[in-house]
């Protein structure tokens, strides 16, 4: 299997090896780091959507020398070619390693089975949705939470009907526990004898990867990945949801133990979820929806007990400011302070413009020259005025001094502060520069 001097890759005759031998070839340097080039490897290097192998290389010791075993982590593993070197990326600071030394590499197999399962279980998967409806696979990716593969159809409630359907096809296959065989061929007109559900486009040599008896296989494709040699093997595929994508339907799932792990935090977060509302799983979306109009209602509540408190509010600081009250601040100043806690800064600004309107309507002679609204949850300062002074400038150029960020119009700003004494000391500065 080994071609020329390049690295024999054993994963391709023997996805199921953990452990070999090898003697390192070159060493190259990566930010710091050394990068092995070995005769022989069992990582596969990342490729065709799946993610590299990780794992160990050990430096034996030596009685000789009387140095100990010495074992760096594989933390990347790559390609420039698939049919070339691969280069191993460690955590091996320099001049640890050689050319000539033996080394002992080992995969960290959990990750090589999580994506042999994984692997297969996108071919399988696309494989049944071709099968069934003639659906091809445009774009595959294999993520930490989830794959996603795009198939050319667009998205809509007849697709997630007939991805029920798919699923159910594709778990059939595996539970089948079809044998699931890699042919090798020199180029794409040899590998053309096989059934592939879609046109080989590589060059060079080419592996194809078939579930099932190849006269009528479950799937049959071209693919550089790893997988296992069984159907069963992948256990189960998941399909989480599906959603439109330029113009055709992109596919999130996951298969085997990924998405066993999914399956169980999401058990979890249900029992979570029906143990706090009392209920089995079968009726907790009619605990939701009670809840949901009960909602909606002490929203509607608090809606109409938030207007009249405006209302009130609005009109307590009219009839202040027409007495030539400052509200907060300090009589005879320029500037009406008020402080809230059950009101927000949202709030705020309709009661600012509130203030505004109805003190303008007698031209103007209720209103202080500026007023301030303080959200103090918020922590923050809304402005109003007639347009003079301009309430936005004055936070431009003095919010920042205080720790404070915002802006505004002339008539209106606000500005958010970190704590109630720098909202004090930013006030005191308002009020003097007026």
């Amino acid at each position: 299997m080994k071609t020329d001097d390049v690295t024999e890759r054993v994963y391709r005759y023997d996805p199921y090896r953990t452990e070999i031998k090898s003697e390192i070839k070159q060493v190259q340097m990566k930010s710091d780091l050394e990068v092995l080039v070995l005769d022989r490897t069992p990582c596969f290097p990342t490729g065709g959507g799946q993610p590299c192998d990780r794992g160990t290389v050990t430096l034996p010791g030596s009685r000789d020398t009387g140095e100990d075993e010495k074992t760096f982590s594989i933390m990347d593993v790559y390609d420039h070619s698939l049919e070339g070197d691969v280069f191993h990326v460690t955590d091996a600071p320099a001049g640890t390693f050689h050319p000539g030394d033996q080394v002992v590499v080992r995969l960290d197999w959990d990750r090589r089975f999580a994506n042999m399962q994984r692997h297969l279980g996108e071919h399988l998967l696309s494989g049944a949705l071709h099968r069934l409806y003639g659906w091809n696979n445009k774009g595959f990716h294999m993520g930490e939470e989830y794959m996603t593969i795009d198939v050319d159809v667009p998205h809509g409630p007849e697709t997630e009907e007939k991805l029920m359907a798919g699923e159910a096809e594709v778990n059939r296959v595996i539970w089948k526990d079809l044998p699931v065989s890699v042919d090798y061929f020199e180029n794409r007109e040899a590998a053309s004898v096989m059934p592939v559900r879609k046109p080989i486009t590589a060059e060079g040599r080419i592996s194809v990867v078939t579930a099932g008896d190849r006269s009528d296989p479950a799937d049959c494709c071209a693919c550089c990945g790893t997988h296992p040699d069984s159907t069963g093997q992948v256990g189960l595929v998941k399909i989480y949801k599906a959603e439109s994508n330029k113009g055709m339907t992109r596919i999130f799932f996951d298969a085997g133990s990924m998405a066993m792990k999914r399956i169980d935090g999401d058990m979890g977060l249900l029992r979570e979820i029906t143990d706090r509302f009392s209920t089995g799983s079968n009726d907790i979306m009619k605990k939701l929806d009670t809840r949901d109009e009960k909602e909606k209602e002490l929203h509607r509540r608090v809606t109409a007990l938030r207007d009249v408190v405006m209302e009130s509010e609005k009109e307590r600081m009219l009839d202040d400011m027409a007495a030539g009250g400052r509200g907060l601040a300090p009589e005879g100043g320029p500037l009406y302070t008020e402080e809230f806690r059950a009101l927000e800064a949202d709030d705020l600004v309709k009661l600012g413009f509130a203030l505004y309107k109805e003190g303008g309507k007698d031209g103007g002679e209720k209103l202080p020259p500026l007023t301030a609204l303080v959200d103090l949850e918020g922590k923050t300062v809304l402005l109003f005025s007639d347009g003079a002074p301009a309430c936005g400038e004055l936070v431009k150029s003095m919010a920042k001094e205080f720790g404070g960020r915002g802006g505004g119009r002339p008539d209106n700003a606000r500005a958010i502060f970190s704590d109630r004494r720098s909202i004090e000391r930013f006030l005191d500065a308002v009020a003097g520069a007026i």
